[in-house]
């Protein structure tokens, strides 16, 4: 619920800066800003998804863990929509998500919480039809079998 009220007020806030900020260094600067800050999201998700990408191979390629890269990866990624988004606020924000000790802290705190978790997700979008604690999970591991005629266990 918390997340719908950030969605629902967070362009009340940024209008609010509009006004506050754009009424103090005027009109002219302020359209300059949006722009620029624009124009460097945009900068900003073209070269971060490529790199984001490499840093994710080369991670996979030395035998390591890819979250950590991949969440560097994802704190970038959001902090150059922010700046394609028009506004102070957002655009204050991802100033914050480029500075690295704040992405450290972001990665790390979300790493944990990921890797505290049982490895096993669901996700369940109704109650209906959903299992009660008292049903039994076998876990298994499978391979496919060409097509073909299949093979039967030897006769006696």
């Amino acid at each position: 619920m918390p997340i719908v009220i950030l969605f629902l007020l967070w362009p009340l806030l940024e209008i609010a800066g509009f006004a506050w900020i754009g009424g103090k260094i005027g009109v002219g600067p302020t359209i300059g800003f949006v722009i620029l800050s624009f124009f460097a999201g945009m900068a900003l998700l073209r070269r971060e998804g490529l790199a984001t990408l490499l840093r994710l191979r080369a991670r996979l390629e030395a035998g390591e863990t890819p979250v950590p890269a991949a969440l560097d990866g994802a704190w970038r990624l959001l902090a150059g929509l922010l700046l394609v988004v028009p506004g102070f606020f957002s655009s204050a924000l991802a100033l914050l998500l480029l500075l690295p000790p704040i992405r450290a802290l972001l990665t790390n705190r979300l790493a944990r919480r990921l890797e505290a978790g049982s490895g096993v997700w669901i996700v369940r979008f109704s109650t209906a039809g959903w299992r009660d604690s008292t049903t039994t999970v076998i876990d298994g591991e499978f391979h496919e079998v060409a097509a073909g005629r299949p093979e039967l266990p030897p006769q006696r």
